[in-house]
């Protein structure tokens, strides 16, 4: 028996030995099965060290290796794992399949290869196949391994193998094989989620972005389910088509947040300031109350008429005040946790847009300024938050300072942005 099992077995014998004063080996059974019930392995495999130190039964020490296993302490259990081999296991397929699993967690790639071939000889699997490619792939060797992950696709047509079949041919400089390979699972078995993402970046590479959306396309005519639709509506966005991953969208019982970020994306801020309102509605977040306001003024067909401005401005004071003191139901259904953050870039923007509307509307200008110092609170040197200051102040005839403020945007922001150039122009010009 090794040093380490006696160590094992002193410890845990000199602290029960005053419960088992006389050894009983049923007890000890019930005892061990016990603690493995209640998830206590370690206690459960030194009750089965001991049921072995004092029978002999080679049992024992097999259920004491593989509770080992269950505690990912992989330098321990191959003690006891070489201890069983020694003692007459060394064909016990579990056993080894333990081996490969510690030298695996070691990263021992030599012996894990030495035994995933062994495991192999006497159960071949795709688990196996897909182990084995792992470390020939390790090693560089590519061949090997490419035979081995194919052997586990056959067997499982696994999206995950099919991507580490594709890295290879990719590697060795066969594309046309990896598009061919990746045009028949397609076609066959679909996609499922970053795979679908991965699938698409490689046909856009090969600048065959259109075959997969034939492919998508076909799917979902032949078969118009959720998750055929979620692959068309990517390919979509993936090549701006908004309008019809909106068409798709609407079709089904999407998340809302997903039609909203299609209706921001092709800049149709009608549908989506009423879908934000759908949002702000179900979970009462005040984020989507905020981007409700938001894209109403930019649906505006008049921004000049300045007494929706200030209903608009109105409702986005309302959507700010609630972010900044949130309620439970809010703080639960909220989508990121910066959100609630009062110092959150989102809630800078909202800041800065609900100052400038006052400012630039002259709806309350002073207290657009104060709105605008909140802003730049969080984002200092932020030149959209700088400019909204500085006209600010050019607003309320403060004309040094609005100088001061807008000479801290660089000069190539300010060549950028037409505005910009017209703030500069009109703030030069103050005079109090």
């Amino acid at each position: 028996m090794s040093k380490y099992i006696r160590w094992i077995l002193a410890l845990w014998i000199s602290s029960t030995l005053y419960l088992y004063a006389d050894f009983d080996e049923d007890t000890y059974i019930l005892n061990a099965i016990e603690l493995e019930i209640q998830n206590q392995y370690d206690k459960s495999r030194d009750m089965y060290l001991i049921l072995y130190e004092e029978t002999n039964k080679l049992e024992y020490l097999r259920e004491a290796v593989l509770l080992s296993s269950m505690l990912d302490k992989p330098s321990a259990t191959l003690q006891f794992a070489r201890e069983y081999i020694l003692m007459g296991g060394e064909n016990d397929l579990t056993i080894h399949k333990v081996f490969l699993d510690c030298y695996l967690k070691l990263g021992l790639n030599e012996s894990a290869l030495k035994e995933a071939l062994w495991v192999k000889s006497q159960e071949d699997s795709a688990v196996i196949n897909d182990i084995l490619g792992s470390l020939y792939a390790a090693q560089g060797d590519l061949e090997n391994a490419q035979k081995e992950f194919l052997l586990a696709y056959e067997r499982t047509k696994n999206q995950e193998i099919l991507q580490k079949i594709l890295s290879i041919y990719i590697a060795q400089g066969q594309n046309k094989k990896a598009l061919n390979a990746l045009d028949s699972h397609i076609e066959q078995y679909g996609c499922k989620d970053y795979f679908c993402k991965i699938a698409i970046d490689f046909y856009a590479k090969t600048k065959q972005i259109t075959k997969i959306e034939k492919i998508f396309e076909q799917s979902f005519e032949a078969n118009p389910t959720i998750a055929n639709a979620q692959n068309l509506i990517l390919i979509y966005t993936h090549q701006k088509k908004f309008q019809q991953a909106t068409q798709i969208a609407s079709q089904f019982p999407f998340n809302p947040q997903i039609m909203l970020e299609l209706y921001i994306a092709q800049e149709d801020f009608l549908n989506a300031s009423l879908q934000a309102g759908i949002l702000y509605k179900e979970n009462k977040n005040p984020y989507y109350l905020a981007l409700q306001q938001i894209y109403a003024f930019e649906s505006l067909p008049n921004k000049q008429d300045k007494k929706l401005v200030k209903n608009i401005t109105h409702e986005l004071q309302k959507a700010i005040t609630l972010i900044q003191i949130p309620t439970q139901d809010a703080l639960k259904n909220n989508p990121t946790d910066s959100i609630q953050n009062p110092y959150s870039i989102e809630l800078g923007f909202f800041f800065n847009f609900l100052g400038y509307l006052m400012i630039d509307y002259e709806i309350n200008p002073k207290e657009g300024v104060k709105y605008v110092k909140k802003a730049l609170e969080i984002s200092p040197k932020n030149p959209a938050y700088l400019d909204s200051l500085a006209w600010g102040y050019y607003k309320i005839k403060d004309c040094k300072l609005a100088r001061e403020i807008f000479a801290q945007i660089p000069s190539d922001e300010i060549t950028k942005e037409q505005e910009l150039k017209d703030h500069q122009n009109l703030i030069n010009q103050c005079e109090p």
